[in-house]
């Protein structure tokens, strides 16, 4: 073989193998397209007329050619794509006036008439407290922005803070999506959450400083610099991250946005002011053609005219000066004729074509535009009574969404607390019970057992109905006069009017009224007493004096004979919903003994050292500061009358779940019976379990440890 014959047969088979990566790269469009115009090169090659050219141009029939030729996410698994999708709807939201306004409505809309409602009005005065009020998580506002992100990138997640020794949240916060990672289990339903350290933690933890910051990390969560890398991820308890997303994929364990349905339209809107742009900037700068010269029949000659090059120059300096001045005006002959070439077309209407797209970004929120500025001639409400159902719907679906949340959250509280539903009977409290099923972490055995049920309140929205709510409320009206039992709170319940405080203030009002008219009938006996005028009767026995009964004090109110009572035929008080804590049940009493469930310690003598008053008067423990001034708990418990005590359901935990320690110390013999196991950080982090700042409270699931005869005893005494 000569050497040109190797060179070309080199040449065709390099050819060939990067053909063949090429096609192994390439998507099946490509190839195609690829084949068709080697068949037309190499049927012009032999002379046949090549292919058709509709045949050689056609564009692939697949489905998602459009979004990946113009470059939009659809892969809703792919992270890089779902992050690119959420920054693109945080910028919409925020640029786009209709998108804004819709998804401001369906974040604050849904929370009106937000209120609790319980059986026990303390525990109704307590989680308003904790989670309603600004001194506590201050869901009014918290839920605004969950709603922002839910309805916005499609999840919300928000991350609370569980203080231990109270029992209570301390915080709650919202996560940015994008560092938050979810990897589904094949053995739990909930699947696992793994989240990215803050940046300012990272920092700290890599770089030591400011070193006082560095060690009260260390000492706190000693767990955390196992986490420091930026790609690594930390575990965190499902207790303390939630997942609220918008479920339009099934099978997708990520949210996907709302406005996702919408991002066709958008971006055809993006593409008609970028129209609009082009038309007003050839507008406001056009492309002026200017033509110099003439002919020979235009001068009446026989020679033309043609400008030369330094008649160009000077009237391009002319035309400069000209558009450069504030004065314009070129004075010249008729050899110049100057036109647009760019610019002198007119502004397109393009109304049609930006109401059309403006139609289908409020079709994405279920809305219309006769729903929010009413139908114009020749249209009707018809199509609108489908859209009211559908924004309902989704409205209603959001409210229990929250809902759920809500309960997730204050069930921890509930649990911490021993907040235990219960009932009455004959007048006295017993503890309901529920039976759930436990499964043995190491046999893997299953059984029944029964635990105290939780007692929460219920938290309570406005109905979201678009209908007219004057006729709402004459139906209810009418219900009530036909005589269905419709309570004052219920038909109250969508006005902005506090039935309590309303009640409390009626009250007031009739006895300022009552005390006035008193008042006006005594001045009345006085004045007619004075000027010696008959008196009334009925004023004479109110105000009159009269002569005690013998052996009655002068300052003793005349009483009828006290009544006695009848055992099982009278009330019996209100008995405290919560249990007492281990102090009230173990109180040591005067003699050093122990008193038990049910008994009353006896006073300790303040001569026996029992006085453990301060040396400060009471003139300046008058100007200290209070305790309900010093925390938000502590006038929590003023308001509502209830204990923040967790130590009971603390004890729980330590002895039957495992602690998690740097080093774990080797235990005595006597603590085997009272302490669970320890395991140590390393351990924990290898299990990619969530421990320490993240690992969720300790106490959730104690209670099934609590008997329902303990309970009830608590409660009648």
């Amino acid at each position: 073989m000569s050497e040109d014959n190797a060179e070309a047969a080199l040449t065709r088979m390099s050819k060939l193998f990067r053909r063949a990566s090429r096609s192994e790269n390439a998507s099946p469009e490509e190839n195609e397209m690829r084949r068709n115009r080697r068949m037309r090169r190499q049927a012009s090659e032999v002379g046949r007329s090549s292919p058709s050219v509709n045949f050689a141009t056609a564009r692939p029939r697949d489905p998602l050619f459009y979004w990946r030729q113009n470059n939009m996410p659809f892969q809703f698994d792919d992270p890089a794509q779902m992050q690119k999708m959420r920054a693109y709807c945080r910028l919409v939201y925020a640029s786009h006036p209709i998108v804004g306004s819709c998804v401001d409505i369906y974040s604050k809309y849904p929370l009106l008439g937000m209120k609790m409602s319980c059986k026990d009005e303390r525990l109704t005065d307590f989680y308003t407290q904790h989670f309603l009020e600004e001194e506590g998580l201050n869901y009014s506002k918290f839920m605004v922005d969950i709603g922002r992100e839910y309805w916005t990138v499609g999840e919300a997640w928000p991350l609370g803070t569980f203080n231990e020794p109270l029992g209570v949240w301390d915080d709650e916060e919202l996560l940015n999506p994008d560092d938050v990672e979810v990897q589904a289990s094949p053995f739990l339903r909930d699947p696992r959450f793994l989240i990215r350290l803050p940046t300012e933690m990272r920092e700290l933890i890599r770089t030591r400083q400011p070193a006082w910051e560095f060690e009260k990390l260390m000492q706190a969560y000693p767990e955390l610099t196992y986490y420091a890398d930026d790609n690594q991820l930390m575990p965190v308890s499902n207790i303390l991250l939630r997942q609220l997303k918008f479920e339009a994929d099934t099978f997708n364990k990520r949210g996907v946005p709302l406005l996702y349905r919408a991002m066709r339209s958008l971006m055809q809107e993006e593409m008609l002011n970028a129209a609009v742009d082009s038309v007003a900037d050839r507008l406001y700068t056009p492309l002026i053609l200017a033509k110099l010269g003439a002919s020979a029949s235009d001068l009446g000659t026989n020679q033309p005219w043609i400008p030369t090059q330094d008649d160009l120059a000077d009237f391009e300096e002319a035309v400069d000066m000209a558009l450069a001045g504030d004065f314009r005006i070129i004075m010249t002959h008729f050899g110049v004729d100057m036109e647009a070439v760019l610019g002198k077309e007119d502004m397109p209407d393009l109304t049609p074509d930006f109401d059309r797209i403006e139609g289908r970004i409020l079709q994405t929120f279920g809305l219309s535009k006769t729903m929010l500025a009413g139908a114009s001639s020749g249209e009707t409400y018809a199509a609108d009574a489908l859209n009211r159902d559908l924004v309902t719907q989704m409205l209603t679906n959001y409210q229990q969404l929250l809902n759920r949340h809500y309960r997730q959250r204050a069930l921890v509280v509930a649990e911490a607390q021993e907040h235990f539903d219960y009932e009455e009977r004959a007048g006295r409290r017993y503890v309901k019970m529920e039976e759930i099923l436990e499964i043995d972490e190491e046999t893997g055995e299953e059984r029944i057992v029964e635990q105290p049920k939780l007692l929460i309140p219920d938290l309570q929205f406005r109905t979201m109905s678009l209908q007219d709510e004057a006729a709402q409320t004459e139906f209810f009206e009418a219900l009530r006069e036909a005589g269905v039992p419709i309570s004052m709170r219920t038909r109250l319940h969508n006005v902005q009017i506090d039935f309590d405080d309303e009640i409390e203030k009626s009250r007031d009002e009739a006895v300022e009224l009552a005390v006035a008219e008193q008042e006006t009938r005594k001045a009345i006996y006085i004045a007619l007493k004075d000027k010696g005028l008959p008196i009334p009767q009925d004023l004479r026995g109110d105000f009159e004096p009269r002569a005690l009964p013998e052996g009655q004090d002068p300052g003793q109110s005349p009483t009828a004979p006290l009544r006695i009572p009848i055992m099982g035929l009278d009330p019996v008080g209100s008995q405290p919903t919560l249990a007492p804590t281990m102090q009230d049940l173990q109180t040591t009493p005067a003699d050093g003994g122990v008193v038990q469930p049910g008994s009353v310690p006896e006073p300790v003598d303040a001569d026996q050292g029992g006085n453990t008053r301060p040396d400060e008067s009471d003139e300046m423990r008058g100007d200290m500061p209070k305790q309900s001034s010093m925390s938000p708990y502590a006038a929590m418990q003023d308001l509502t009358g209830l204990r923040l005590n967790a130590e009971r359901m603390r004890a729980l935990a330590n002895r039957h779940r495992p602690k998690v320690r740097v080093d774990p110390k080797p235990k005595s013999p006597a603590e085997d019976d009272t302490e669970a196991e320890e395991i140590a950080v390393p351990e924990a982090v290898q299990r990619k379990e969530p421990v320490g700042l993240y690992g969720g409270p300790r106490h959730v699931g104690m209670r099934r440890h609590v008997t329902e005869d303990q309970i009830n005893k608590e409660l009648h005494t």
